[in-house]
């Protein structure tokens, strides 16, 4: 066996393994990682194609009954992978076995390959029209408008090939990503702002095309906010795009209801569980199972099937997001949560495509019912303490509503701090349509970073505003 092996083909050999550890432990599995990709950005002042670095390997898991004890390898050579399971079981036993603990569920008997269908797979696409793609991109921006001084156009591609594999369970996924960006800078006067958008989808090169006009209000949104002015600090009737709505969801319930922060009490959403925390008519989900979405999967990197979780269910806290040693631990239900940026990295309890339910409320009555608020578009970044629940959201463009119309007088930037359970429990209005964004990352533990999405409906609730 030499290291050019497929990923794919090594679910007999690791079988083997995994019984041959599992004589001397009560659990053990191997999840294989073979992860590549490529970026295309065409800027003003710059054109760049660069590949990250590879990462291939392998990490074996094994649960003493208390903890999980783990070894991994960058070699997939039956030596090595040979290598890296025994150090895992001595590690193990060095630690202590507990054979009177609850055995961990090795899940049902399945086996099965997933792949991602490219429509186009993006190696059919020769290089250069994937440069003249990102440059039209950015020509695109720049011919909306004169006040464009800057811009850039962005087409990536990621490739993750896994294997999981325990008694019970030999999985494979095949997983494609790609996303299409474009960015702008404005200037007018001695204002300068910048703006970016763009779209991210499970796919190949027919991902890359980007919605019908994204360029146009995007140049026009950097417009509006460049010179804008701050507004009043207040408390204030707000609307939330799907986009903030998905900002909303991904910090204000994502890292609160990661059951590993549960385990270390570090979060207060535990004290929420079975309780009203939102508004009636409220509903969230976290579900990598989406079709699609650039955040989903198959299975996780525990080897859970992926299905949709509802976190919040009209209005009440019903269950937190699990991974493999969180479940065991806090007995219960596992989701399909536990992921790894690479083979190298510790398994967390991560979210994956998380979003507000839909509900019956059209956008024009929301801002109908707005005597003097704001409508929030173009989330920037968040922040929360799952502790204190306290939350900061922070986004490009506030529009003033008045008398329940829009004016057109738009703030920048635009600061929402506030106590979770506060503000979920002013929600007054859910909106019909949801959307998810797609260019979403996700920082844990040591900045580790994985793939996740957000959105939602819009929501009309109360806010304070800065």
């Amino acid at each position: 066996m030499t290291q050019t092996v497929g990923v794919k083909t090594l679910g007999a050999t690791l079988s083997a393994l995994v019984a041959r550890m599992e004589e001397r432990v009560p659990y053990a599995a191997v999840l294989v990682t073979d992860q590549s990709g490529e970026a295309v950005r065409m800027a003003t002042t710059e054109e760049q194609v660069s590949e990250p670095a590879p990462s291939r390997g392998a990490v074996f898991t094994v649960h003493t009954g208390h903890s999980l004890i783990e070894a991994a390898t960058d070699d997939l050579t039956e030596q090595a992978l040979t290598e890296a399971a025994e150090r895992a079981v001595n590690a193990a036993i060095d630690a202590g076995i507990d054979r009177a603990a609850p055995p961990v569920n090795p899940g049902p008997p399945a086996e099965a390959a997933f792949d991602t269908r490219q429509h186009i797979p993006w190696e059919s696409v020769p290089l250069a029209e994937r440069v003249q793609r990102a440059r039209e991109l950015r020509e695109a921006a720049c011919s909306v408008d004169s006040r464009v001084v800057n811009a850039f156009g962005m087409i990536s591609h990621t490739r993750t090939r896994e294997l999981f594999v325990n008694r019970s369970r030999t999985l494979f996924q095949d997983l494609a990503r790609t996303q299409s960006v474009v960015g702008v800078t404005t200037r007018e006067g001695d204002h300068q702002a910048q703006l970016w958008d763009g779209r991210g989808r499970r796919g190949g090169w027919e991902a890359a095309e980007m919605p019908e006009g994204t360029v146009d209000t995007l140049v026009a949104d950097c417009l509006k906010i460049t010179g804008a002015p701050r507004l009043e600090a207040g408390y204030y009737d707000c609307v939330f795009s799907p986009e903030f709505s998905g900002i909303f969801a991904h910090e204000a319930f994502g890292h609160g209801t990661e059951g590993d922060m549960f385990l270390k009490k570090r979060s207060r959403g535990e004290q929420f569980l079975g309780k009203e925390v939102a508004a009636p008519g409220v509903d969230m989900y976290d579900d990598p199972s989406r079709d699609g979405e650039a955040a989903s999967y198959y299975f996780d990197h525990e080897g859970q099937t992926a299905t949709r979780t509802q976190v919040i269910s009209n209005g009440v806290l019903v269950r937190p997001l699990t991974d493999l040693h969180t479940a065991h631990a806090l007995k219960i239900p596992r989701t399909a949560n536990g992921r790894r940026e690479s083979f190298s990295k510790k398994a967390y309890t991560r979210m994956s495509n998380t979003f507000f339910g839909p509900g019956n409320a059209e956008f024009a009555d929301m801002v109908a019912d707005v005597a003097y608020g704001f409508y929030l578009e173009r989330p920037s970044n968040g922040m929360e303490d799952p502790k204190s629940w306290g939350i900061q959201l922070e986004g490009y463009m506030a529009s003033e509503i008045r008398d329940g119309k829009l004016t057109g007088r738009v703030f920048s930037p635009v600061i929402v701090t506030g106590y979770v359970p506060e503000l979920l429990q002013s929600i007054s209005m859910v909106g019909r349509q949801v959307e998810i964004t797609g260019l979403g990352m996700c920082g844990k533990g040591y900045k580790e970073w994985v793939k996740v999405t957000d959105g939602g409906p819009h929501l009309r609730l109360k806010a304070r505003l800065a």
